[in-house]
């Protein structure tokens, strides 16, 4: 197989072209927006970032982190602190250039692989504790994937999510697929900001043999993809009317 010989430049245009937005570019890896912008820009060349934009590009999904810029010295080179930190630059944490595994605890894991078509499948899996900070992080990012894939509408084209639910117990759920500003304000209005609510609702209605107050969600994946919009699935929820679906 030929070398890939594309610059970092040309990678995240090809991402761009894929319907990859530059703030999902600059999640991966672990960068300011602003960074992505400049390699697009031609004000850097972005190298550092190569290996892992071209497993995005190819694979859809990264597994390696940039490692941070060094001085000639040897040291890493300080960044800008966000506005209204005490200081103007800081240290950044070396990632040695490729994830490290960790033990779960009580945190969130998340990944996200880019699909064809502008599709995106977001995996999250939770810490079993009611109480782990992980869990009310994992609340919060399940309403920002779902309000993105909202905005990311057009007059034609609808975003619909599919979700998968795993228990701690092993059982894997189905849930069925919703246009994604019907699916924002069910998570909003039916579970009161608490998607994870909602989610276990659903499950206590269709599983009548599954205790969702004592086995809980651990692991949550989120299909996103684009659907020719219809006036049905167009319509958001709304309480007095029946659901769209």
């Amino acid at each position: 197989m030929a070398e890939d010989k594309r610059s970092a430049r040309e990678l995240i245009q090809e991402l761009r072209g894929r319907g990859v937005s530059t703030t999902e570019i600059a999640r991966e890896l672990r960068r300011d927006p602003k960074m992505v912008r400049k390699v697009l820009n031609g004000e850097t060349s972005g190298a550092l970032y190569t290996t892992t934009l071209r497993e995005l590009a190819t694979t859809g999904r990264a597994t390696t982190i940039p490692p941070r810029r060094r001085g000639r010295d040897g040291n890493l080179v300080p960044v800008r602190t966000k506005a209204g930190s005490e200081t103007k630059t800081t240290v950044p944490e070396d990632t040695g250039g490729r994830y490290t595994p960790e033990k779960q605890g009580g945190r969130l894991q998340t990944t996200t692989t880019y699909m064809g078509g502008g599709g995106r499948q977001h995996e999250l899996k939770l810490p079993k504790g009611k109480t782990a900070k992980g869990r009310t992080t994992a609340e919060s990012e399940l309403l920002r994937l779902t309000r993105a894939a909202a905005r990311g509408q057009s007059k034609d084209t609808q975003k619909r999510i599919r979700l998968q639910l795993t228990y701690a117990n092993g059982r894997v759920m189905e849930v069925n697929d919703y246009n994604a500003s019907s699916l924002l304000n069910r998570f909003n209005q039916l579970g009161g900001g608490n998607p994870l609510h909602w989610l276990a609702s659903q499950a206590a209605e269709r599983y009548a043999n599954l205790d969702v107050s004592k086995v809980p969600i651990t692991g949550v994946t989120m299909t996103v993809y684009d659907s020719q919009r219809t006036d049905k699935s167009s319509r958001a929820y709304k309480p007095r009317n029946s659901e769209d679906r």
